[in-house]
Order: C-alpha cells, then sequence, then structure tokens
C-alpha cells in the first residue's frame, strides 16, 4: 500500500501543479511517465500494470531509432549502450589484433578480457616466438542499453533490452 501511495503522489508531482486542479498519471507527458516508471525500484515497472503499456511503447520507439523521451520535472541522460559486462578482477577488456602475433588491443568495448600480467612465449617451429597474453570472452549483457537517471537520491541507472522490439 505504501508503494502504491508513494507512486501516486509521484505521478501527481510530475503530471501537473496541485493548484491547477486534480491531476491524474494519465495527464503527465510520455516522457514523465517514463522517467517515473524506469525509475521505480520496488516493485520494478514490469509489476506496475500502468508502466507495462508505456514501457513497451519506450521500447518499440528506441528499437526503432527513436530516442529517449524528455521530461521537464527530471534529468536523464542520452541513450548508453554497454554490450559486455565487466572483465573479472585483474583482467583488462581488449580486441582481438587483426594481424597475427599482434598483441590485443585495450579498449573499453573490446569482446575479450585478457591478463596482460601474464604474457606467454609462443615459439613456431622455425624459432620464431611472439608474445601471446591469456584472454577468454567477455560475457554479454542481457540488457545492454541504459539510460542515466537523476533522483533526489542520487543518479541511477536504468538497464533494459530492446530484443523482441
Amino acid at each position: 500500500m505504501r508503494v502504491r501511495a508513494a507512486w501516486g503522489i509521484a505521478m501527481l508531482s510530475v503530471a501537473g501543479p496541485l493548484s491547477s486542479g486534480p491531476a491524474a498519471a494519465q495527464d503527465a507527458s510520455f516522457g514523465c511517465k517514463v522517467l517515473l516508471c524506469s525509475a521505480a525500484a520496488s516493485p520494478g515497472w514490469p509489476s506496475i500494470a500502468y508502466c507495462v503499456p508505456v514501457m513497451h511503447t519506450l521500447f518499440r520507439i528506441l528499437a526503432k531509432g527513436g530516442s529517449w523521451p524528455n521530461c521537464p520535472e527530471g534529468r536523464t541522460s542520452g541513450l548508453g549502450y554497454e554490450p559486455y559486462q565487466a572483465c573479472p578482477a585483474g583482467q583488462i577488456p581488449v580486441q582481438s589484433a587483426d594481424e597475427a602475433g599482434a598483441a590485443p588491443v585495450e579498449t573499453p568495448e573490446g569482446n575479450l578480457c585478457a591478463d596482460l600480467a601474464k604474457p606467454q612465449q609462443d615459439c613456431a617451429t622455425d624459432g620464431r616466438c611472439r608474445v601471446r597474453y591469456p584472454t577468454s570472452a567477455r560475457a554479454a549483457r542481457a540488457e545492454p542499453y541504459f539510460v542515466d537517471i537523476t533522483t533526489a537520491n542520487g543518479v541511477q541507472r536504468f538497464r533494459f533490452s530492446l530484443q523482441g522490439y
């Protein structure tokens, strides 16, 4: 019941000033509805019946190349994309080198994790050697897209997937 009361107060504050008469959540702009639904934490937006169609509409818009909607009463970052999970401790993200024998290239968007502290010699039968580093594939994120939402409690990252939209 507390969550519903807090949700109603939040929707009224975004929907419009109380002095202009009664306001309903439906009167809020689409951007403000999205902001409130995406900021919902406990329960999250999938558990709030009002939010389900709002968020599905948002995801369809974004999947077609649209942008995150604006809400004048809230602050959000631009749409971000991080396709991979962080590398394990002691490893860094790298992209495999294009030419054989070249060291992997360190990049935040790399598809591999490498331990550059453990170089290994790889020698061919002709005596030529090259240095290799242990690498492993980076785990993909189930929800690679994100928006940072600034609230009174700080910045909250809202992650989501557009798969299926």
